[in-house]
């Protein structure tokens, strides 16, 4: 894996202004070396997958016992401008990459992020703040979370990430993927406000930054 990543950061070192060499450039930059690069074997429509690890208590900066885990970015979803709703201006973009904080290199969390980052696409549809999307099933055995919940990033590096990008006019934007249980998604989903209380019960509940399949349902 190491060798493949080498190559991989070789090939967006170089003069290449590439979409996905750009991007690479991003990540080299600002996270570093991945400690697992999880290739897509899609010719036609290519999202591949990098995880970096990370201690996010002291990315962030607070008092309180480590979280370790990993962050999955995806490159490639951005390549192909999402869908937006006719004749609505967005403030939010439409070429946007996913990340996901997970405690794991569980093949399923892989296979999962790149399912839900070529929806878009598939369904015509788009993603942005507060967006959720019902799972066919949990991606892992006995995990009772099968809704996911698009929110910007909590971290700034991640946020960032890739807004110097531009695609089809579009600065590529990142969101933030969280698996959340039926009764939070039934609040989230009724409205604005909906969505405002399950925020403040993330808050409330001190909600890690890395999921955690075991976690017990706020609501």
């Amino acid at each position: 894996m190491a060798e493949k990543s080498e190559i991989l950061f070789g090939v967006a070192e170089a003069n290449d202004d590439t979409l996905a060499a750009t991007r690479l450039r991003a990540m080299a930059d600002e996270l570093g070396e991945p400690d697992h690069i999880d290739l897509d074997e899609d010719r036609a429509f290519r999202v591949n997958i990098y995880a970096f690890g990370r201690n996010f208590v002291e990315e962030c900066d607070v008092d309180a016992e480590d979280q370790e885990g990993y962050v999955l970015v995806t490159s490639g979803m951005s390549d192909r401008i999402m869908t937006g709703p006719d004749g609505e201006d967005l403030d939010e973009s439409l070429a946007t990459e996913l990340v996901w904080y997970v405690p794991d290199l569980n093949p399923a969390y892989f296979s999962t992020l790149r399912w839900l980052a070529k929806l878009p696409d598939t369904d015509r549809t788009w993603f942005g703040q507060g967006h959720t999307v019902p799972l066919p099933a949990p991606p892992l055995e006995g995990c009772p979370f099968q809704t996911f919940l698009f929110l910007p990033p909590i971290i700034r590096t991640d946020r960032e990430l890739f807004e110097h990008i531009e695609h089809g006019g579009h600065q590529v934007a990142t969101l933030c993927v969280h698996l959340i249980a039926e009764s939070e998604y039934a609040l989230a989903r009724n409205s604005e406000e909906g969505l405002g209380e399950f925020l403040d019960l993330l808050d409330d509940n001190d909600h890690p930054h890395v999921f955690n399949p075991a976690r017990r349902p706020y609501v």
